[in-house]
């Protein structure tokens, strides 16, 4: 008996001293480029482009990207000085797919991916002129 508990207090001083994994915040690249075609109009050439746009805004979903999908609001909203800060506690959607669409300024591209199960809270901070319009850096940070 006495070795027993011995071993069972060797294991849990062992798991103790095991670092916790750390996780890398998930966040939506600060820039993307697109690649731009003009549709051929009758006498003229066209010329391709590419052109890079910043992060604009993120949408959080429930769903599979282009199927099912439903648009999550944010769990807690605050307003400083027009500064927002907005928050989705992740874990409180897991029944079904959860994932990103990170949007950019002046392109209707965005990139989406999954959200990983370790990831449980997102914050999307940024700033609103009077119009609506974002100003200066949006930043999404996932923990």
């Amino acid at each position: 008996m006495r070795q027993f508990l011995i071993l069972t207090f060797t294991i849990a001083a062992a798991a103790q001293a095991q670092p916790k994994p750390v996780t890398t915040p998930l966040t939506c690249p600060e820039t993307i480029k697109v690649s731009e075609t003009a549709t051929p109009i009758a006498n003229w050439k066209t010329a391709n482009g590419q052109s890079e746009h910043a992060f604009e805004r993120v949408s959080i979903y429930n769903g599979t990207p282009g199927a099912q999908e439903y648009d999550l609001a944010p769990d807690d909203e605050k307003n400083t000085a027009g500064k927002i800060i907005q928050t989705w506690n992740l874990k409180d959607y897991r029944a079904m797919n959860l994932f990103l669409r990170c949007r950019y300024h002046d392109t209707s591209a965005t990139l989406f991916m999954d959200a990983p199960a370790i990831y449980t809270t997102c914050t999307f901070t940024f700033t609103l002129d009077k119009k609506g319009n974002f100003l200066g850096k949006s930043n999404l940070l996932c923990r």
